[in-house]
């Protein structure tokens, strides 16, 4: 009979302490500590069975002992973790964030190249409406094509009276020059003029091609007009590569051709001042009076 209650005594010990293993696996606190008073049950239970009587005070102290140290190393290894995975998911949303951060800026960066690819590529004249024909020269920069005057967009030529001061001083019709370069290069030759803006009394703003060259371009590269950086900046570098070359205008002193204008405008009468280029661009109030 002693067997059966010694036998029966160490199978209630070890149900408790494999129940008390499966608490401790737990991550709460209240289970694990549970799982601690039924260690020691089951270790008090082992020790009866084996020794058939109550553990001394000793035992009981080493027991508890490991009981509170089991309980705060649980404590704080929780602690810690609840801490690391606190510390991990801030981390995680930094990271997201970061990544969103740069994200959004490779989008903007995207934007901006594609705003400045766009900018350096300019406009598409085709487009606009297409006007072709033979043109008839009237200033450097104005045009007749087909019952219409065409006024090239982004490029201010001098008048045809205009006068100017070569490089050795020496005062010559420059409007003259820049329109007899001009027909000497596109006189008598189709062309097409694609309409920027159709103007009701038809002195349309257009730009001209002559096969594949741009004609405003080549006007403003050979010194002959200025860019009029009013309605485009596409011709400055022409003007400027034009201007280091001394070719057309630049190969002396002259009034832009806005200023020659506004001087015919003032005074009938006046003596010509030589000045370095300067001043505003666009005014065509007296192309054709």
């Amino acid at each position: 009979m002693l067997w059966i209650k010694r036998i029966v005594c160490g199978i209630v010990a070890l149900v408790l302490i494999i129940c008390s293993i499966k608490l401790f696996q737990t991550n709460a606190q209240v289970w694990q500590a549970l799982g601690c008073c039924l260690l020691i049950s089951g270790i008090t239970l082992a020790h009866i069975a084996i020794f058939q009587q109550l553990p001394k005070y000793n035992f009981w102290v080493t027991l508890i002992a490991i009981g509170l140290a089991f309980i705060l190393y649980s404590t704080n290894y929780h602690t810690t973790y609840e801490e690391a995975q606190i510390i991990e998911n801030r981390l995680d949303n930094e990271l997201k964030k970061s990544k969103n951060i740069e994200k959004a800026d490779n989008s903007k960066k995207e934007v901006k190249k594609k705003k400045k690819k766009k900018s350096s590529t300019g406009f598409n004249p085709s487009a606009y409406p297409k006007l072709s024909g033979s043109a008839k020269v009237i200033h450097a920069n104005v045009f007749y094509i087909g019952g219409r005057y065409i006024r090239l967009y982004g490029v201010d030529a001098p008048d045809n009276d205009q006068i100017c001061s070569d490089a050795s001083g020496s005062s010559y019709n420059c409007g003259q020059e820049a329109v007899s370069w001009v027909r000497g290069w596109i006189d008598n030759n189709v062309i097409d003029c694609y309409l920027l803006k159709i103007e009701p009394n038809g002195q349309d703003l257009a730009t001209c091609v002559w096969g594949e060259y741009d004609i405003g371009a080549a006007l403003v590269a050979s010194g002959w007009a200025l860019a009029n950086t009013r309605e485009t900046d596409i011709y400055t570098p022409y003007e400027v590569k034009a201007k280091s070359e001394s070719s057309g205008l630049w190969q002396g002193t002259f009034y832009s051709p806005e200023d020659w204008r506004d001087i015919k405008r003032s005074r009938n009468d006046f003596t010509i001042k030589r000045t370095t280029s300067g001043g505003s661009f666009f005014n065509f109030g007296s192309w054709f009076n």
